[in-house]
């Protein structure tokens, strides 16, 4: 899979002050995602939650200066990186393809720097979401796993194995 070898110019670190701002706008589907792998949502608990996330940890910004989604992967254990994000719908709704541009350059760049392995998890019933991770970020479904969630919920893993930038 080939990657954009410059990030979109709106793409830039994660500040702790965009992430609490998206996390008190975050899409329903991701709070639910949030409470299915780590109970009640809390904004004041899940804004820590982020902002404890290591780098890269990016966010990208509408032309009035708010971010509309930030996220990132963090490296489980040598070669494989899992990865996070949160967003708000406007967000989604007006920039999916500078998202989908920014996320597959960070997937580049991961694996550029040797990951054998980026992956990530998503409730089965985000169907959206399940198809941009396929068709936007070129990761492949690799299962799913009824009864993986707190309550019950089935949850689906995708990953991209082996990649690189074909340059």
């Amino acid at each position: 899979m080939i990657y954009p070898k410059r990030a979109p110019a709106n793409l830039m670190p994660a500040t702790n002050a965009q992430l609490m701002y998206l996390v008190e706008r975050m899409r329903a589907d991701e709070i639910a995602q949030y409470e299915a792998f780590f109970g009640a949502f809390d904004p004041e608990t899940a804004a820590a939650f982020f902002i404890a996330k290591p780098a890269p940890r990016v966010a990208i910004i509408d032309e009035e200066g708010f971010p509309v989604v930030a996220g990132g992967y963090e490296q489980i254990f040598p070669g494989v990186w899992s990865s996070w994000m949160l967003g708000t719908q406007q967000g989604w709704e007006k920039h999916w393809r500078t998202i989908t541009k920014g996320s597959r350059w960070l997937i580049g760049q991961i694996m550029n720097s040797g990951a054998r392995r980026v992956q990530t998890n998503v409730l089965t019933d985000r169907r959206k979401t399940c198809e941009w991770y396929m068709r936007g970020l070129g990761l492949s479904h690799e299962g799913d796993h009824p009864g993986f969630g707190l309550g019950g919920e089935c949850v689906s893993d995708y990953a991209l194995v082996g990649a690189n930038n074909g340059s």
